[in-house]
């Protein structure tokens, strides 16, 4: 199980960011560690925290999460976590469990099919997409559960390979967690 660092850097003079999670394409520092958790969600809340706090000292400070036991493109010593996207998955509705609400989430989860990449979203929109979804798929059953899943920044892993016809593909692995909102089951 991976252990997340909550590190603090420079913030880059002139960078705006998007979302309390968001990273500059340029790391400068780290200037402290203010936290670790073997719990992603715990470490996103932390960093969030700092990022939206007010300061008393001067100079910008950012806060970001990383895995230091891997290596990433942004920062060589650690692999990159925030921002997180989120995507909604479909899984198989596991037979005999009931929802009590549209945001539960079964403890035993396998995804329902393949599907073409799914685009990234904001937590809010996943949020809507799920409840939505799973709403319907309570009112008429079928066989299909969806899900918020927090996609993390940089890859774990790359695998290159081409091809006799000299055609490449790339293939990138991301650690996905699934969301359990604090209001369903």
């Amino acid at each position: 199980m991976a252990t997340y660092r909550v590190i603090v850097i420079r913030q880059p003079t002139g960078w705006q960011p998007r979302s309390a999670d968001d990273a500059p394409p340029v790391i400068q520092g780290p200037v402290k560690l203010i936290g670790q958790s073997e719990e992603l969600f715990e470490a996103v809340r932390r960093a969030i925290y700092f990022n939206q706090k007010p300061r008393r000292r001067p100079g910008r400070r950012w806060a970001l999460v990383v895995d230091p036991e891997t290596t990433g493109r942004a920062w060589p010593a650690a692999r990159l976590v925030t921002p997180i996207t989120y995507k909604v998955l479909p899984i198989w509705w596991p037979e005999g469990w009931e929802p009590e609400s549209p945001q539960d989430v079964p403890n035993c989860l396998f995804q329902a099919k393949q599907t073409a990449a799914e685009p990234a979203v904001s937590y809010q929109q996943a949020e809507n997409t799920v409840l939505a979804l799973n709403r319907q798929a309570m009112n008429w059953p079928g066989s299909t559960w969806y899900v918020v899943a927090a996609v993390e920044n940089e890859p774990v892993a790359v695998t290159v390979s081409v091809d006799p016809q000299g055609l490449e593909t790339t293939a990138q692995s991301r650690r996905v967690h699934i969301v359990r909102s604090q209001r369903g089951g």
